[in-house]
């Protein structure tokens, strides 16, 4: 059954099974882009972010008062961890 327009028309539009299978793709990839990729990565930006704060402010303090170094070793340390924690890896290393 088709519908008609005023223009006598049809307002459907035929698609080929490839272009119907590679949309329903398309929906997926933005439903895994939205549920699982960009909460992935908001979380990575806030631990770079949390990593980046403590060491400047580590540094801060040891160039206000040198006996604070140790700060920077543990700031450093704790971002050099998040810094090889990497990027979250999917689907053979494709976001």
């Amino acid at each position: 059954m088709t519908e008609r327009g005023r223009s006598g028309m049809s307002n459907r539009i035929s698609l080929d099974r490839e272009t119907v299978d590679h949309m329903i793709l398309v929906g997926m990839d933005v439903d895994r882009y939205q549920t699982q990729v960009i909460p992935d990565l908001q979380q990575r930006v806030g631990a770079l972010t949390r990593a980046l704060k403590d060491l400047v402010g580590a540094v801060g303090a040891a160039r206000q008062n040198p006996a604070l170094a140790s700060q920077v070793d543990g700031a450093s340390a704790r971002a050099q961890k998040v810094l090889e924690a990497g990027l979250p890896q999917k689907n053979g290393g494709q976001l």
